[in-house]
């Protein structure tokens, strides 16, 4: 894991994938990071890319015993 600090308004290139994340601000323990990548790209906060996955993994499932 490759772990950087930055102040609001600096960013963090993804070189070769077109993707930024500009933090915006700091309120707190709350940091507001604007995130610019390709429309291809999907983007998600981890708890919704798990609950998709986890979706994912219930249709392959129900798939299976339909198929069984």
């Amino acid at each position: 894991m490759l772990i950087l600090s930055r102040k609001v308004g600096e960013s963090i290139v993804v070189p070769g994938h077109d993707i930024t994340f500009t933090v915006i601000s700091v309120q707190g323990s709350r940091v507001r990071v604007a995130i610019s990548a390709p429309a291809e790209t999907a983007v998600h906060r981890q708890e919704v890319w798990q609950r998709i996955c986890a979706e994912g993994e219930l249709f392959r499932k129900e798939a299976y015993l339909q198929a069984t």
